[in-house]
């Protein structure tokens, strides 16, 4: 199954000038392509596609074959793995600045999970063959690509422990002490976290229910160390500290 005929980037894409000012200066911020030079950059833009993809809507389904390079520009989106009974676990979570290269690595290898959007999310594709080509010719983007794929790798693995080692409230707050430290702004009352992931997305991340995860979560509340305010969380630094 193929990426590409099921997104079908080339007709329903907004339409940009290959290397336009706006989508360098969006690669350029990207950390794994980032210091590569504007010619390498202008390079990987030629015969990419721009989408916007709504709340769980698939960047790519389970058993697809990856035709493409996903750069995250806005927005965020999770690896996803559902069980025949409608049951679903949270493997990662990829959000603004993220690259997923998986279809270079292993270009003929199945999805073995769902890419859904967990909130409107710009996508820009690149050309898994102009990736690779650019790869071959700058090693320094080989070695960001691998950088990449171990802080993933690491990230797995601290899943992995939390699952094994913790209880439900020790990964309810260890997944908040990450959310304050990959997607947290510094103010007056704690750290403000935006766009804050709901509780049942929260319960898919860490192997746990949603009435679970609303408990602990209400008691943090009222012990002061969270403050629920909309989609946004303000997180106390008495949490970060606590043990």
């Amino acid at each position: 199954m193929s990426i590409a005929a099921s997104l079908d980037f080339i007709s329903r894409a907004r339409k940009t000038a290959p290397g336009a000012p706006s989508e360098l200066a969006e690669l350029a911020a990207v950390p794994a392509l980032a210091g590569l030079g504007g010619d390498v950059q202008a390079a990987l833009i030629v015969g990419a596609a721009l989408r916007r993809f709504p709340r769980r809507a698939l960047l790519a389904p389970e058993g697809g074959v990856l035709s493409h390079v996903f750069v995250i520009l806005h927005g965020r989106v999770r690896a996803v793995r559902r069980s025949p009974a409608g049951r679903e676990v949270t493997l990662e979570t990829f959000q603004t600045g993220d690259l997923l290269a998986d279809g270079v690595v292993f270009p003929e290898r199945q999805l073995l999970n769902d890419w859904e959007a967990t909130e409107p999310t710009d996508v820009l594709a690149l050309a898994r063959q102009a990736f690779a080509g650019q790869i071959q010719a700058v090693p320094a983007l080989a070695l960001n690509l691998a950088a990449q794929l171990l802080l993933r790798l690491e990230r797995s693995k601290q899943l992995a422990a939390g699952l094994a080692l913790a209880d439900v409230p020790g990964r309810v707050v260890g997944a908040l002490r990450g959310l304050a430290e990959s997607e947290g702004q510094a103010g007056p009352d704690g750290i403000v976290v935006h766009n804050r992931p709901t509780q049942q997305e929260m319960a898919n991340s860490i192997g746990a229910c949603r009435e679970t995860v609303s408990r602990v979560v209400s008691d943090l509340a009222r012990r002061g160390l969270v403050t629920p305010r909309g989609r946004t969380l303000i997180i106390s630094p008495l949490l970060m500290t606590s043990t």
